[in-house]
């Protein structure tokens, strides 16, 4: 039976210098489309100067999904959008459910009214908006906030969407009765897969040997993803013979300090600063590297370790991360390794690793294809959505 599903974001593609949520929204909102369910996106143009005004307001076809973006009210600040809020009655009038990933939106407040008064029931994803290192930001704000604006409506959805075992736990004591969902994100593996040839070629370009251990640190660089941590570190193991690429924005002045610290330790000289890629070149950086390296103080998920293990490369990891318990339960014991947040843990941990560096390989390779490709993930919404729709509140709608 094909489900009529509106997936409800203050910001959509290709707005991807939002963040992860974009992208992992985008994916399975195309997965679910391309399985024949009516999936429709309302959005705004926020981070999108450039969509014509033609185009706001209305349906548009992106990558088999329909699309609405609505116009902002302001540019820059909080998102907000009358013009959506208006559109609200028409829209909600023939659907099954809403999927809506909106925590701390203000826009998310009047979509859930509106879904209320409907009887439709709502999917909230909380994209680790409510988890430790979100709510220490501002939480003077986020507090009153949460406890007036965004706690009653949490308390009426149909379930949380959740995208590790570590975010459900990181639930508890937030006072919330809904039922937690776990859905991981969706990782568009369509052009990430083992690649030796492309691994030689990409190597050759950045005049890289062969046997020499390539480190990889790939994504935005903020001060939550904890890079600060690793100059001391890779400083320690300069007998080695590795060397380190670079790749992604910086967000808050995280990358630029790394740099800095790697110069002052002596290391430039093996430092490849590639700043943001596109994304059709990242099977060619994850084959070309042995080990990503990602010592996050908190990762609600972690979109790039799952991608380099597509690809077969390694990964270290801190125990923050969403997905380290995972690889420490299912995935093949190749995968690398999930270390505390010390140095000597990562200093110990990585001199065996370059005293013998392997790379994860096609048995992780396969692993994670299987368990988190776009296709994969869709299924799992679907079975989801389904058994949301099964409720008593959601029983007339199977009917």
């Amino acid at each position: 039976m094909n489900l009529s599903i509106t997936h409800a974001i203050p910001v959509y593609a290709p707005a991807w210098h939002f963040g992860g949520p974009v992208l992992s929204v985008s994916r399975l909102c195309e997965g679910l489309a391309a399985d024949g369910h009516q999936i429709k996106v309302i959005t705004t143009n926020a981070g999108l100067p450039d969509l014509p005004d033609n185009q706001l307001g209305r349906p548009v076809l992106l990558r088999g999904v329909e699309v609405t973006y609505f116009p902002v009210d302001r540019p820059g600040g909080t998102i907000r959008s009358k013009a959506l809020e208006n559109a609200l009655p028409q829209i909600f009038k023939e659907v099954d459910l809403v999927h809506l990933s909106a925590i701390w939106q203000p826009l998310g407040i009047p979509i859930q009214r509106q879904a209320w008064k409907k009887n439709i029931p709502i999917f909230h994803s909380l994209r680790g908006a409510l988890g430790p290192y979100s709510r220490r930001q501002r939480w003077w704000k986020k507090y009153p906030y949460y406890i007036s604006r965004e706690r009653p409506w949490l308390q009426r959805a149909a379930a949380l969407h959740v995208t590790t075992r570590q975010e459900e736990r990181e639930l508890d004591g937030l006072g919330l009765r809904a039922p937690r969902m776990l859905l991981p994100n969706p990782v568009d593996l369509a052009e990430l897969r083992l690649d030796s040839q492309a691994r030689v070629t990409f190597r050759s370009e950045l005049g890289i040997s062969s046997d020499s251990p390539l480190l990889l640190i790939c994504g935005r660089q903020h001060h939550k993803k904890g890079l600060d941590l690793l100059p001391p570190i890779l400083s320690k193991l300069s007998n080695h013979s590795w060397q380190l690429l670079l790749v992604g924005q910086d967000d808050d002045g995280s990358g630029t300090a790394l740099l800095q610290a790697l110069k002052q330790a002596g290391l430039s000289s093996r430092v490849h600063n590639l700043g943001i890629q596109p994304s059709s070149a990242l099977g060619a950086i994850y084959n070309a590297s042995d080990l990503l390296l990602l010592p996050s103080r908190h990762e609600n998920f972690g979109n790039v370790v799952i991608e380099a293990l597509a690809c077969g490369c390694a990964v270290a990891i801190s125990n923050q991360t969403g997905v380290a318990e995972d690889l420490l339960d299912e995935a093949p014991p190749n995968f690398g390794s999930v270390i505390p947040r010390r140095s000597d843990a990562w200093i110990s941990w990585l001199a065996k690793w370059l005293a013998n560096p392997r790379r994860a390989g096609p048995e992780t390779a396969t692993w994670a294809a299987q368990r988190y490709s776009v296709q994969a993930v869709s299924e799992q919404a679907l079975k989801i959505y389904q058994s949301i729709l099964q409720t008593s509140d959601g029983q007339s709608r199977l009917d």
